[in-house]
């Protein structure tokens, strides 16, 4: 189990995702831990905000 980088609730998966982060430790950024219900609000917030994203025809 892992403790979530955003509400710190632990949770036995983690989906990582690049979030900026800037030091030069990480000039390009660092992967983060969130576990699914974050997720949903991040792409919730990110659909509110930018709108949805068109999907990619193969």
């Amino acid at each position: 189990m892992a403790d979530c980088d955003l509400c710190t609730r632990a949770r036995p998966t983690l989906y990582p995702i690049k979030a900026p982060v800037h030091n030069l430790t990480y000039p390009e950024g660092a992967y983060k831990g969130v576990c699914d219900i974050c997720l949903e609000h991040l792409e919730k917030g990110w659909q509110e905000r930018f709108g949805t994203k068109p999907e990619n025809k193969k």
